[in-house]
């Protein structure tokens, strides 16, 4: 059978190790791996000199969101554009129900949002805000309806988003029953409002001071209590965001004790660190956790190079620039997060492969394959190999551009990266079976993306 596509002649990284070989696609999914130059198609997409991934998967974006009066850019078309630019072809939102609210109505709500207009395929974490026994209820319901994955803070209290101990302990025995487990922004929220409350009372407005009010100790006893409740329930735990280096021995030592752990850091933890809070754009920067000193992210390459860091995620939230910009406010007003789903691939080529911090296969690894295992699409997304998802981005290593805010898709204003050179910029990329961005032109269709249904994690990553 002649195949519909072949992305020909390329250096293809595949789970052993990267080789020259051309990929053959037929309908929506990987039909065969031959010989680079060999294979013959109805259509071809030449890669010689080029670098082919496994398309990316995302699992901490947010799409479409209100928070702290702001809202995104981005919403499911938009954003899946800008992530399908960045070589990423599946991401993972969250659905958030408020308090009071049943959470399947809040998984509706959220597809009725994403499902018309979405360009990439993507899964849904559930955010809990509530624990009784109606919500409880509810795990069994999700689980059948494709969410295995329920998101918990443990701080913005003021947001109407935190649990205490009790509520997520309760959720993380009932969701280790359902075979779910725990994403979770792990913060001290005691610690915080009050180091927050004598800044802004001793008259500390600067963006600066979001970091100094969140200190790194805030982040790892949450994590060390999240263990602990992980330990005690047998539920699965994935650490989102983790920004504090001091926190890896914790989930290193979960791991090695065979509990079910897992911890993802960001693009934006790798490239930049908290002197960018002091400079005339503090405002970018602010994000939770915050950005931490130079050492602590040389850690964190370290961590992602010889583990417990097993992905690398964007944490994207498009606020434009004027949202970001505190007005009469002081730091604790800013809305927090920051472009990226973008710029993830390009970050990881650059400070990672062509630094010489890590190889092209563990790029592969935290980009796409891990992700996916860790979130229930192992089966279909993140590898390249036959009866997989034909999802593939090609890469010039060569390509270098000068972040600017012109290099984000749509009108967000600013990017975090600005003044950097990133190379292996995506040439093209395929999104089951169809290329849908070729040199940065989106040629896809709103509503092609797909709802995934998430089964349990395929594996606890790699233990390393």
């Amino acid at each position: 059978m002649i195949p519909d596509l072949v992305v020909a002649a390329g250096t293809v990284v595949l789970p052993g190790g990267a080789v020259p070989a051309d990929v053959e696609i037929t309908g929506e999914r990987i039909s065969g791996l031959r010989a680079a130059g060999g294979g013959e198609g109805r259509a071809r997409l030449d890669a010689r000199g080029l670098i082919v991934l496994p398309g990316g998967v995302d699992p901490h974006v947010h799409f479409l969101v209100s928070f702290m009066g702001q809202r995104s850019v981005y919403d499911f078309a938009s954003g899946g554009i800008a992530a399908l630019r960045g070589g990423t072809t599946t991401v993972i939102d969250f659905a958030l129900p408020r308090r009071g609210g049943a959470m399947l109505a809040g998984l509706a709500h959220r597809r009725r949002q994403a499902d018309p207009g979405v360009t990439v395929d993507y899964g849904l974490h559930l955010i809990v805000t509530d624990v009784n026994p109606a919500s409880l209820g509810e795990l069994a319901s999700l689980r059948a309806a494709g969410v295995s994955s329920l998101k918990v803070y443990t701080t913005y209290e003021e947001d109407g988003l935190r649990l205490d101990d009790g509520a997520l302990h309760a959720l993380m025995a009932r969701a280790a029953a359902e075979g779910m487990q725990i994403v979770l922004h792990a913060e001290n929220d005691a610690i915080i409002a009050r180091l927050r409350r004598e800044a802004v009372a001793a008259g500390h407005r600067a963006p600066r001071f979001h970091a100094l009010t969140r200190p790194p100790v805030t982040e790892i006893e949450a994590i060390g209590r999240a263990i602990a409740f992980a330990r005690d329930t047998g539920c699965a735990l994935h650490i989102l965001h983790l920004a504090a280096a001091g926190a890896l021995p914790l989930v290193a030592a979960a791991r090695r004790e065979g509990l079910r752990v897992t911890a993802e850091t960001c693009t934006h933890y790798l490239a930049l660190t908290d002197e960018a809070l002091a400079g005339p754009d503090g405002s970018h920067f602010v994000m939770s956790p915050p950005l931490r000193p130079a050492a602590n992210r040389d850690l964190l390459w370290q961590g992602l190079r010889a583990g417990p860091l097993t992905a690398v995620t964007s944490d994207e939230v498009s606020y434009p620039a004027a949202a970001k910009t505190p007005g009469a406010g002081t730091f604790a007003d800013i809305a927090n997060g920051c472009p990226g789903v973008e710029a993830r691939l390009p970050v990881l080529y650059t400070l990672g492969v062509a630094a010489g911090r890590i190889g092209l296969e563990r790029l592969a690894q935290v980009f796409a394959t891990w992700p996916a295992q860790m979130f229930g699409l192992g089966g279909r997304k993140g590898r390249i190999a036959p009866g997989m998802d034909a999802d593939l981005v090609v890469i010039d290593p060569a390509a270098r551009r000068v972040m600017t805010a012109a290099c984000h898709y749509g009108p967000i204003g600013y990017t975090p990266f600005a003044g950097m050179e990133l190379c292996g910029w995506p040439v093209a990329t395929v999104a089951r079976g169809a290329v849908v961005v070729r040199e940065g032109e989106f040629l896809g269709a709103a509503g092609r993306g797909r709802f995934l249904a998430r089964g349990p994690a395929d594996a606890c990553a790699e233990d390393r």
